[in-house]
């Protein structure tokens, strides 16, 4: 029996036409932690990709000036990144999974929520067409807490000012740049 028959597969897909495919990468805990966290210093600057990470505050109330900035950045080619948790970043989210042009990228402070994990209906183009990644930081379940919150923003804003990126933080009076692109 070859090794491919033993993985889970979608029964009555013909695999030979294509498919989008989910890939998990398991390791023992905290195995592969160091790889990780050098994955936003290394991997990302061999690739010509502007990123922009995104925090709104959840005290911004009017969402039209940010959505217009991230509107205008994905149409000159740049990636937003974002845990896409506050209510201004989900405004954001469904925007940019409507935008045909728009890439970005979520990341989950925690694991994928179940293994057979479907994303939103709304996202399933934009994963056929690689415009979305999702990235889940560990395989364990993380309480979602201040710290949790904090720490996956800090990994963002890492992984989009490795290469030519920056980092905003979009709060009642506007835009302010955390970081850019040290290169």
């Amino acid at each position: 029996m070859n090794d491919i028959g033993r993985y889970r597969r979608f029964v009555g897909w013909d695999y030979s036409k294509g498919a989008s495919l989910f890939i998990t990468i398991s390791t023992e805990p905290r195995r592969a932690g160091d790889y990780w966290k050098g994955v936003g210093n290394t991997a990302l600057l061999d690739f010509d990709i502007p990123m922009v990470s995104l925090r709104v505050s959840m005290k911004v109330k009017n969402f039209e000036p940010v959505l217009a900035k991230m509107r205008s950045a994905v149409d000159k080619g740049w990636v937003v990144i974002s845990g896409f948790i506050s209510k201004g970043e989900r405004e954001v989210f469904k925007m940019l999974a409507a935008n045909k042009n728009a890439k970005f990228i979520r990341m989950r402070p925690s694991c994928i929520p179940n293994a057979r994990f479907k994303p939103e209906s709304t996202l399933v183009d934009a994963f056929r067409e690689g415009r979305y990644l999702e990235i889940a930081k560990g395989n364990d379940e993380v309480d979602f807490s201040r710290n949790a919150c904090l720490d996956l923003n800090d990994e963002i804003v890492a992984i989009a000012t490795s290469g030519k990126g920056l980092a905003i933080h979009w709060r009642e009076d506007g835009p302010h740049k955390i970081k850019e692109a040290c290169g």
